[in-house]
């Protein structure tokens, strides 16, 4: 079952914080749709060949002839390191990990390739209220988005200054600078239908800077952890889509970060 972690802190007089009173409590999720019936190797992920079913959701899922996919992958991988050379293996360990400030906590979640927004979708069998979900960013995005491209210089892992230097790269292809600027974003687009109707757009930010988001203005940040993403705007719906949408594009107006992002913790309204 999900857990998430309290800190129960623990000492001589009420509401007297110490470091060393400090323990876990794994707490149950209730009625979460969490993924995690879904069964994997540890530090591994599965692209299905038809889509899966989690919670009586149902996630679509299309392979592509070269090796991509859009819609839905599901994933316990959780990476915060570099990838040291340029290989598939070594590139997926990023692609379908989650980039969490801690060590991932949430086991089985869900990871959306959202580049056609007509596959990449999930459907509920009756008309619900979505009350969130959880989002955040694969560890692949984090790195185009935070560090940009390799400058060729040999540099020490800053999640793991221990570790010996080396020329690392965040290998997504057109990024040549960091999402840094005024105005800068990548975020996750959700649109809701009860049938054929549409009936509500959400926006999702994964990373925002100043003027980026018309609504907060003043907000900046790139989410390293899960975030509580509120759907309720979408009202009762059988069908969720996603597509994203980022500020840093190419020549020809494509958009340079990938539409790569994680969901989990699924909660409907009662």
């Amino acid at each position: 079952m999900k857990k998430f972690i309290l800190l129960l802190l623990i000492g001589s007089l009420p509401m007297i914080f110490s470091c060393t009173d400090q323990r876990e409590l794994l707490v149950p999720i209730p009625d979460d749709i969490t993924f995690n019936e879904l069964q994997l190797s540890p530090y591994t992920h599965v692209v299905p060949d038809n889509g899966f079913t989690s919670g009586g959701i149902t996630f679509n899922t299309k392979k592509n002839v070269n090796g991509t996919y859009s819609g839905f992958a599901y994933s316990n991988q959780n990476n915060r390191s570099f990838v040291w050379s340029d290989s598939q293996a070594a590139r997926d360990t990023n692609l379908f990990s989650v980039y969490t400030a801690y060590r991932n906590m949430t086991e089985v979640f869900a990871v959306a390739s959202a580049n056609n927004e007509a596959e990449t979708y999930f459907t509920l069998p009756q008309p619900a209220v979505i009350e969130h979900m959880l989002v955040a960013n694969t560890t692949y995005n984090y790195f185009a988005m935070n560090y940009g491209a390799n400058s060729g210089t040999s540099i020490a892992n800053p999640n793991i200054p221990s570790a010996p230097k080396a020329i690392w790269n965040t290998f997504a292809p057109g990024v040549t600078r960091k999402l840094n600027l005024t105005g800068d974003y990548y975020k996750i687009v959700a649109k809701g239908y009860n049938g054929n109707t549409l009936t509500g757009t959400v926006d999702i930010y994964l990373r925002c800077t100043a003027n980026a988001d018309p609504a907060n203005p003043t907000f900046s940040f790139l989410r390293t952890d899960w975030v509580k993403a509120d759907l309720t705007a979408l009202g009762a719906v059988t069908k969720v889509t996603f597509s994203t949408s980022c500020s840093y594009k190419d020549g020809s107006n494509n958009d340079l970060i990938h539409s790569y992002f994680c969901i989990d913790g699924i909660r409907l309204k009662k």
